[in-house]
């Protein structure tokens, strides 16, 4: 998440007037093949609305869409791919200013320093780029 942009250490005291920390959550799982991984969750409920975020939006395909797209795919003899971006979420840059606490851990994070995300994380309550650029 470092060498990805995510987010960048800054002073409290440089925190814009009014704002607060949201809350964040180490996720620790062992995979099937015994391999460990850790994920840094943002804790979206300590959110404020019309602060934080203005709206949720979730870009999902509805299920009968997706039913079309398999009958026409058969209809017209079409080839298909499914696609899975891999941290696809962590490329969006965020509208709205989201300060995060130091997770434990972080190198140069202490209890006077903070986490201005750039980047969306896990567990964020954030309006959607494409919904908003769609209305424009």
């Amino acid at each position: 998440m470092n060498r990805r942009g995510i987010w960048r250490v800054i002073d409290r005291n440089s925190m814009a007037p009014g704002r607060r920390c949201v809350k964040h959550k180490w996720i620790f799982k062992v995979k099937r093949d015994g391999r460990y991984r850790a994920r840094l969750v943002a804790c979206g409920y300590s959110q404020i609305a019309g602060v934080d975020y203005q709206e949720n939006y979730s870009p999902v395909i509805h299920d009968v869409t997706y039913q079309i797209m398999i009958v026409l795919r058969i209809i017209f003899k079409l080839k298909s791919r499914i696609v899975d971006v891999e941290t696809a979420f962590l490329h969006r840059d965020l509208e709205e200013e989201i300060y995060m606490a130091c997770p434990e851990g972080l190198e140069g994070g202490d209890k006077l320093k903070c986490l201005k995300l750039i980047r969306e994380i896990y567990g964020l309550s954030e309006e959607c780029s494409l919904r908003s650029s769609s209305e424009s």
